[in-house]
């Protein structure tokens, strides 16, 4: 079934866990121009896109691109209508119960062998206070994806229980955050490509590092409610470091 609207099953489950896993959903050939893309960034890498897993001690012209960050939407509405996005907006607002809209996205890209777990985070540890609750992130992968290649992991009914203390790693100069969750309620969620998860923005969550595929490529669209404002109200522990520039921002903060 392709691009199914989300049933009250969907919903209670997701209110409940915080996370869902919807199964052969998006098709394939939806993602040509979107892959397409995609390779360009990684073609184009030292001047389209972050490492943000950028090891600390190692000039900007060293880096590795253990997590490739970009995002292909960027100052580009090429995408606006493709099914994929319209029915994430159409499927998130059902689970979340207000309307959303597109926020933005990011093509995430992990190497064999040198790349790194995504550590444990929330998106609004990320995001501050001004998405308290009003967020929720589509995870779509370009290929089948497991644990051995990068696949997502859940703390189930995380998003109950308030935003965690998060850190940077001392291993990284990005800006990636991380925190420490319970994982005793750890969920693996390898999936199919066609297939995707949404998690609520207070959903701890991580992915593994890749060891099997060349390039474990994946789609995270982020979402919010309507009418919200963009990221602010920041935690203790925001900054933003731009890649491009070497630039390390603190923003203001309560």
């Amino acid at each position: 079934m392709r691009y199914r609207s989300a049933t009250a099953a969907d919903i209670e489950f997701f209110d409940e866990h915080g996370w869902i896993v919807v199964e052969d959903v998006i098709d394939p050939d939806d993602l040509v121009r979107l892959q397409e893309r995609c390779d360009e960034i990684v073609a184009n890498k030292e001047t389209m896109a972050f490492d943000w897993a950028w090891a600390a001690g190692q000039d900007r012209s060293e880096r590795e691109f253990r997590i490739l960050q970009a995002s292909p939407s960027w100052r580009s509405h090429e995408f606006d209508d493709a099914p994929f996005r319209t029915w994430a907006i159409e499927f998130a607002s059902a689970l979340t119960g207000f309307p959303t809209e597109f926020w933005y996205d990011q093509f995430l890209a992990k190497p064999a062998g040198t790349s790194v777990p995504t550590n444990w985070h929330q998106d609004e540890g990320y995001w501050g206070r001004n998405l308290d609750g009003r967020g929720i992130t589509c995870w779509m992968p370009f290929h089948d994806v497991d644990e051995s290649s990068g696949c997502m992991h859940f703390i189930d009914k995380g998003h109950r229980e308030g935003v965690l203390v998060h850190e940077r790693p001392s291993e990284v100069q990005s800006d990636l955050l991380m925190c420490r969750p319970d994982e005793s309620r750890a969920i693996a969620c390898p999936i199919r490509i066609g297939s995707v998860t949404f998690h609520h923005s207070k959903t701890p969550h991580m992915t593994t590092a890749n060891t099997t595929l060349p390039l474990r490529r994946v789609l995270t669209q982020h979402l919010r409610r309507q009418g919200s404002l963009g990221e602010g109200d920041h935690y203790p522990w925001k900054v933003y470091v731009d890649q491009f520039s070497g630039r390390t921002i603190v923003p203001e903060r309560r």
